[in-house]
């Protein structure tokens, strides 16, 4: 008899029951729905013997037949016989959940049951549009039940067994019973009775249907089944993506075709995933992380998979984060479910407008795939890499003063410094002179800078320097900068030859030395080697500075010797400090905005006066006018000189021009508008262009980085922090005033700054370290051919496009 304390749970059911049957009245997906009705008419008539055939499509496993053929035979054949079963699946799952975390926390145990039955993925996947994914996770949860918590692993496979019948995804978890036999937890009798078992539910159930073909008949089944959908991805918005929607499967990279790299990744992320979780399995809320994991990964890597793939993902990662009591864990639970939602609908609205559509929620879906993507794929190695999530290292909010934490202590030899630095500065050079050379043309704005670099170096030399003169067609004097920039880029061709690696290699080499410069800073403002690293390493992985080193124009030229400045100015090497802003002054005006940074070093040393600042008052304007020795030398005065610095004024302040891939100061940050510098014509099935855009997760990962920087500066009255945000913002902020045109490239010098609080958010989160690099390495050797040049499939220049804006 049931007692008053399972009352709650009992309304809790019946209530869940009666909106889910509500929403069941919602239109269903049309296809599937009318599939469903069509099998269970031909299983009524023919029987199962005759039901699969060669001219009809019914390639789909025959667990969840059994079900058709009697509602055929009943003749209730309608929606709700469809969607009433898999809804009480969904409540059975929500069951079991509750079961397991009542014995921790019954307050937690309803929390976490209304979280999976009403979670918004569950819902519209059964109730609205009409598949059965809840009938496949019911089965999968009590395969796991039986092996986690009652230790009976012949009841675990038949359990696994049926769902294998009713849906081949059941294959995701199938790996999970390897680290079973190698802990050697089970008997070989039980593992010998327990593969007996498995085979013959799997056999028994399908003889039925392959009478005449009882081995071979399944197998040839399921082959014919993976062939039917040769694509890379069918609506998933997992990493093929990417590569886009229903593409081929069969198309070849790197001498394997897209199916087999498929198989590669999948292979490798089940292995990986199983060998990082083998020593944490005695814990049950981990058990049930590995099946969620493992789900992850059959959606998340493998090609033909489609939007729904992913749906016992989430019973197995509720229960783990309830069992934990994780707040991270239904962090990532709520999350996904969000973007989940979104995969789902994409389909929905996109075969179906007429029904249930959101423009809205539509286009959303659309423009998010490629970046729920990338959000899985976070996901994925976040779970893999701990076992229980970090907390991030948060402040607590307080009037009193909070010292700022101490970093936690890493022992790294000389050696080990040298090696890594020495590492990532190579790293650095290869990636931005590796094909250089490429195109060999100008592109871009090197058709003003590179063009007139060039000019200088010959006998019309005089007409650099004279704005009035008319360019050759397709190519403009470049006079609206200083011509610090284009004097390095003629010195470049001087050396390597008047080619295109001749202008570009001394903003390469000037990038190499930006990378070494915030090693430096970051190890000098925060007494910590791992810092320095972590910045540089960071830096150099993202894609708008690699990009802007690689091409003839002055913004590596600006970026370095500002870098520079601040870094001598912090060591007190005023001279050498003065010397070098002259020279960033000399490469483009907004070099401007270094004197405030120093101004705030200044402050800091609390010093009325220092003799050697005078050097600010003679240095840089020397080495400005300097810069324009050549223009003096072909005859011209300085009446001319000031008329061209008017002239540049004038350009800067009054320019009113549009372009297609302008972009505001604020959305810089967000990583929203790229910069379109180059196409080569398609040659087989490839091509070649040049994005000037950021590695998303340098980008994005380091905005929040500034905004924990900054709540860290004011709650702990850390100073150090607060100068890193301020060299940040001081260097894009001001764009919010100018009137002309703004592009990405304007952000360039904030990204150091943005490396250096990535690097200290890092080091105050030791465990966040290796995934947060491994994520980004991936993102850069994904994108280097986006912003290298480098021929590609059209295939993999299509999966760069995460959102329309990108293209």
């Amino acid at each position: 008899m049931l007692t008053k304390k399972y009352y709650p749970i009992i309304f809790s059911v019946l209530a869940v029951f009666m909106i889910r049957l509500v929403l069941s009245l919602l239109p269903s997906f049309g296809a599937d729905m009318g599939t469903w009705f069509g099998w269970a008419g031909r299983l009524a008539s023919l029987g199962f013997g005759k039901f699969y055939s060669d001219t009809v499509w019914t390639q789909y496993t025959p667990g969840y037949f059994y079900f058709l053929w009697l509602i055929g035979k009943l003749d209730w054949v309608n929606e709700f016989a469809i969607k009433v079963p898999v809804i009480l699946s969904d409540i059975g799952v929500g069951i079991f959940i509750w079961s397991l975390v009542k014995k921790i926390n019954l307050k937690l145990a309803y929390t976490s049951f209304f979280l999976y039955v009403l979670n918004p993925v569950v819902i519209f996947d059964g109730s609205v549009w009409g598949q059965i994914d809840g009938l496949l996770t019911l089965f999968l949860f009590i395969s796991a039940y039986f092996l986690i918590e009652k230790k009976n692993l012949v009841l675990s496979v038949f359990f696994w067994s049926i769902a294998f019948l009713i849906k081949p995804q059941a294959i995701a978890v199938a790996t999970v019973y390897l680290p079973v036999l190698l802990m050697k937890k089970f008997k070989t009798k039980e593992i010998f009775s327990a593969s007996v078992v498995g085979f013959l539910t799997i056999f028994l159930l399908s003889l039925p249907f392959f009478k005449n073909n009882p081995i071979l008949g399944l197998p040839e089944l399921i082959t014919r089944m993976g062939k039917y959908y040769s694509y890379t991805s069918v609506n998933a918005f997992n990493v093929w993506s990417w590569v886009g929607f229903w593409q081929t499967d069969a198309a070849i990279f790197l001498g394997l075709s897209l199916n087999v790299w498929g198989i590669v990744l999948l292979a490798s992320s089940m292995l990986l995933s199983l060998f990082l979780f083998r020593n944490k399995l005695d814990k049950k809320a981990n058990w049930y992380l590995l099946f969620a994991v493992l789900s992850l990964c059959f959606f998340l890597f493998p090609t033909k998979v489609h939007e729904r793939y992913l749906f016992p993902f989430f019973a197995f990662l509720l229960t783990a984060a309830a069992l934990s009591k994780s707040r991270n864990l239904f962090g990532i639970y709520i999350v996904t479910s969000v973007v989940s939602f979104l995969n789902l609908y994409y389909p929905y609205s996109y075969y179906y407008p007429a029904q249930l559509k959101s423009d809205f929620l539509y286009s959303l879906s659309e423009g998010a795939a490629k970046i729920i993507g990338f959000v899985f794929l976070l996901v994925y190695f976040s779970l893999i890499f701990v076992e229980k999530l970090p907390k991030i290292n948060l402040p607590r909010f307080s009037f009193k003063k909070v010292p700022p934490i101490k970093l936690p202590r890493v022992n790294l030899t000389g050696r080990t410094v040298k090696v890594s630095l020495a590492a990532i500065l190579a790293f650095a050079f290869i990636t931005r002179v590796f094909d250089l050379g490429s195109p060999p043309e100008e592109y871009f704005d090197e058709v003003y800078h590179a063009f007139t670099a060039k000019v200088m170096m010959g006998p019309e030399a005089a007409k650099a320097w004279e704005w009035w003169n008319t360019p050759p067609e397709g190519f403009a004097y470049e006079w609206t900068h200083p011509p610090l920039a284009k004097l390095g880029m003629a010195l470049g061709m001087k050396i390597f030859g008047e080619n295109s690696f001749g202008w570009r290699i001394p903003g390469a080499f000037l990038g190499v030395v930006s990378v070494f410069l915030i090693y430096l800073l970051s190890k000098h403002i925060f007494k910590d080697e791992v810092v320095g690293l972590i910045s540089a390493g960071v830096f150099s992985l993202d894609g708008l500075p690699l990009v802007m080193n690689r091409i003839g124009m002055n913004d590596s030229y600006i970026l370095c010797f500002s870098l520079l400045s601040i870094y001598l100015f912090l060591r007190q090497k005023n001279f050498l400090s003065a010397l070098t802003f002259g020279l960033a002054i000399a490469s483009k005006w907004s070099a401007i905005w270094t004197i405030p940074i120093l101004g705030m070093i200044w402050l800091k040393r609390k010093k009325k006066f220092e003799s050697s600042n005078l050097w600010f008052l003679l240095l840089p304007f020397t080495i400005y006018l300097l810069t324009y020795l050549q223009m003096f030398l072909t005859g011209h005065g300085l009446s001319v000189w000031w008329e061209m610095q008017k002239q540049m004024w004038w350009y800067h302040t009054g320019l009113r021009a549009t372009h297609p891939y302008t972009s505001q100061w604020w959305s810089w940050p967000l990583l929203i508008r790229p910069i379109y510098l180059y196409t080569s014509d398609e040659v087989l099935g490839t091509v070649s262009r040049i994005y000037a855009f950021g590695n998303p997760f340098v980008f994005w990962f380091g905005f929040f980085s500034i905004i924990m920087s900054f709540i860290f500066s004011f709650v702990e009255r850390n100073k150090k922090l607060g100068f890193i945000v301020f060299c940040y913002l001081i260097f894009f902020v001001p764009w919010a005033l100018s009137p002309r045109i703004m592009f990405l490239y304007h952000y360039l010098p904030s990204i150091p700054f943005l490396a250096i609080a990535t690097g200290y958010i890092l080091r105050r989160n030791p465990k966040l370290i290796f995934a947060y690099l491994l994520i980004c390495l991936f993102l850069f050797i994904y994108f280097f051919p986006h912003w290298a040049g480098l021929q590609v499939p059209l295939w993999l220049d299509r999966s760069y496009y995460w959102i329309p804006s990108w293209r």
